[in-house]
């Protein structure tokens, strides 16, 4: 009764209205677990005290109505979608930039959810875009936080940590709590994913007490279900049935059939690990009832699982339809992972069948699958090793939003009170110009700043990994007939940096930077794309001539003089060398490059080979 006994008051404390208003709009956006109840009272009572004419508090609400909205209940989806639509399409929002992008970020969450991963990766781009150009801190955590969420999912770790790494040092600038908790969760989600499942652990029950030290038992329960999924990943599969035990009788408390119906699907994928098939059998009949195809990522593995106890049971031809529905679930969403189980599980459905080719083919899949995540591994790998030598740069642009956001909140504050002080509004406002003027300055300044730094890794001085891929996209563009590229990278580097620390390690990684710039031409480009790599482009070079450069590249390193960084120290590296011929991109020309190194790590360092 006391939310009721609020709103029959409010009327009476004009006063405190603004504030009031404030405080229920930040318990709203603060992401704490509101029963529906609460959450309608609340929003009943901010519809109620605002009107058009309030147009910051109008915006925001606006904001609000669409993210209150329940994107896990198909029906309310439906009618959040058509809110979103509703809203994009007024004249108002359109005429703030922000508000239109928060909505459009908030419909590309239902599609998300709804399952068109496409649409909603498409909206996540556009908005980030335009993230950047409002500089909202805010808003750019949010929507690379659930762009890397879903390239977590689709297993692009490479693009997601880069996402999800940004994310989080803007919501902990923000100092937003139980956001920030939100998105280290997805973090440790990507490094499980990617296959270190005991990090993932530990984040995730440092995560748990976090959560039940706030008083948020629902985010402490997703995390021990996510534990429970580390768990089985590490092998530990009757420790991973007790935590999704634990969780599944949470959700049996709190009556919410479709969360304790996710729950079920992944426990039955433990009970079938342990041979328990007419358990897991029962978790999946029962999930059956609440789990819809439009719910592709918990009814794609509902089907999955099925099949396999089809399977293990001798009935081979009843899985076969079970592995379809699975597939087409799976393949809506993109999800690669979840395929290459399906595959192996279709192999055995037809070899068993004696079905040879469909078996093979299904290995063919399998095949094509795993390669090309090992792929987006290795490339995870280097994007992992780059995020961390570039943590100072990644925090410098975040510093640089949340300053230019405080300076917009200074802004609206002076605003504020021009309601009240009139009487000082030329002055206030000549203040505000001449305050807009020197942040404009200082904007401008620091633009300049971080335009190189943008370009420029921060150790070496070289060409940093975007801007070296950007050049080398721009030159097998423009040459069409011969270019080259030179992929290197130091030979046991980890041992420099264990026995004499990683100081002199930076300072070997310097001097592997000014001898490989001093021996190429103005021309050519050298840049660091990882922690002891880098790439060489080389425009208008055929093959030989850059395999005799590679050579004397890795003979003057070797030769190199390093005694001023450490006495009696010698490094070598191992090249790998590709010149532009039936390449269709620059990505497949870097890949053969990759390869050559490869084969020069293999054959005993300290070489040269071509991809």
């Amino acid at each position: 009764m006391s939310w009721l006994l609020f709103i029959l008051l409010s009327p009476l404390v004009s006063a405190d209205e603004p504030n009031n208003l404030n405080t229920t709009f930040e318990e709203l956006e603060s992401g704490v677990t509101l029963s529906s109840d609460d959450l309608k009272a609340k929003l009943e009572y901010l519809k109620a005290n605002i009107t058009l004419a309030d147009l910051k508090d109008y915006l925001r609400l606006q904001r609000v109505l669409c993210w209150s909205t329940d994107a896990y209940d198909n029906n309310e989806r439906a009618k959040g979608l058509a809110l979103a639509q509703k809203q994009l399409n007024a004249e108002v929002i359109k005429q703030s930039p922000e508000t239109l992008a928060d909505i459009k970020l908030c419909r590309a969450w239902f599609y998300q959810v709804g399952g068109q991963v496409d649409l909603a990766l498409k909206e996540y781009n556009q908005v980030i875009a335009q993230a950047y150009q409002l500089e909202s801190p805010r808003l750019i955590a949010d929507a690379r936080g659930l762009r890397g969420a879903i390239y977590s999912f689709q297993g692009n770790y490479a693009l997601a940590l880069e996402d999800l790494y940004s994310a989080q040092h803007l919501y902990d600038g923000l100092n937003l709590a139980f956001w920030s908790r939100y998105n280290l969760a997805e973090i440790a989600t990507s490094y499980r994913r990617f296959g270190d499942p005991q990090t993932a652990y530990e984040y995730y029950a440092k995560l748990e007490a976090k959560f039940i030290e706030s008083g948020d038992l629902e985010s402490a329960n997703g995390m021990v279900t996510e534990m429970a999924i580390a768990l089985e990943e590490l092998g530990e599969n009757e420790a991973a049935l007790e935590k999704y035990q634990q969780s599944y009788r949470y959700w049996q408390l709190e009556k919410d059939e479709l969360a304790q119906s996710f729950v079920g699907i992944n426990l039955a994928g433990t009970l079938i690990k342990l041979g328990r098939l007419d358990e897991a059998l029962k978790y999946l009949e029962a999930s059956h009832n609440h789990v819809m195809p439009t719910d592709e990522a918990f009814y794609s593995f509902m089907m999955l699982f099925r099949a396999k106890i089809e399977m293990l049971r001798g009935r081979p031809n009843a899985a076969i339809p079970l592995i379809e529905e699975a597939k087409s679930a799976f393949l809506r969403v993109k999800n690669s992972r979840g395929l290459i189980q399906l595959y192996t599980l279709e192999s055995q459905i037809f070899a068993e069948l004696s079905q040879w080719e469909q078996a093979y083919r299904s290995l063919e899949h399998y095949n094509r699958l795993h390669s090309e995540l090992d792929i987006k591994l290795q490339t995870h790998r280097t994007t992992e090793m780059q995020t961390r030598f570039n943590t100072k740069q990644v925090e410098s642009e975040n510093l640089l939003l949340l300053e230019t956001q405080q300076i917009k909140e200074h802004e609206l504050q002076i605003l504020q009170q021009n309601r009240y002080l009139q009487f000082t509004v030329i002055f206030l406002a000549i203040i505000v110009i001449i305050i807009i003027s020197f942040f404009a300055y200082k904007q401008a300044q620091k633009s300049k700043l971080l335009s190189v730094l943008a370009l420029t890794d921060h150790l070496t001085q070289l060409a940093n990994r975007r801007h070296a891929y950007t050049v080398g996209e721009q030159s097998f563009s423009d040459n069409h007939d011969v270019m080259a590229l030179i992929l290197f990278d130091a030979d046991h580097f980890k041992k420099i940096n264990d026995n004499f620390g990683h100081d002199l390690g930076d300072k070997v990684l310097t001097s592997l930077a000014n001898i490989s710039s001093s021996l190429m031409r103005k021309s050519d480009l050298v840049g660091r794309v990882g922690g002891e790599e880098f790439l060489v482009i080389l425009p208008h070079t055929n093959l030989e001539q850059a395999t005799e450069i590679a050579e004397r590249l890795v003979d003057s390193i070797a030769m190199a003089d390093l005694s001023g960084t450490a006495q009696d120290l010698t490094i070598t590296i191992s090249a790998g060398v590709a010149a532009r011929e039936q390449d269709k991109s620059f990505s497949e020309l870097l890949q053969r490059a990759d390869k050559g190194l490869y084969l020069a790590k293999s054959s005993g360092r300290n070489c040269v080979k071509i991809g």
